[in-house]
C-alpha cells in the first residue's frame, strides 16, 4: 500500500530542489552570481511555488521536475540567464500543475 507524504515532506522536497537550483547558479554562473544573489533566487523561487500550490500531493512532483528542467537549461545553454531559467520553471509548472 502506498503511503501518502505529509505537507511538511512535500514542502521539504520542493525546498531541497530549490536549494539545488541555487547551487547550480553558483557553479554555472560564477562571474554573474554572488552567494547572496543565489540565496535570494532560491527564496524567491520557493515563495513563488508556495503561492502556487506546489506542496499538494499532485503538484510536488511537477514542481521538482520543472526546477530540474531549469537546472538543465542553465547547464546546457551557457548564455541562459537566471531570469530565463526561472521563467521557464514557472511557465512549465503553471502549464502542468493541477489547479
Amino acid at each position: 500500500m502506498a503511503t501518502k507524504t505529509s505537507d511538511a515532506e512535500r514542502r521539504s522536497r520542493v525546498a531541497e530542489t530549490c536549494v539545488d537550483f541555487g547551487g547550480d547558479l553558483l557553479r554555472l554562473r560564477l562571474s554573474s552570481m554572488t552567494p547572496d544573489d543565489a540565496q535570494q533566487a532560491v527564496q524567491d523561487l520557493f515563495s513563488w511555488f508556495e503561492e502556487h500550490d506546489a506542496f499538494t500531493e499532485g503538484n510536488v512532483g511537477i514542481a521538482v521536475h520543472a526546477i530540474a528542467f531549469g537546472r538543465q537549461l542553465l547547464d546546457s545553454r551557457k548564455t541562459a540567464t537566471l531570469e530565463e531559467a526561472v521563467e521557464a520553471i514557472q511557465n512549465l509548472y503553471s502549464g502542468l500543475a493541477q489547479s
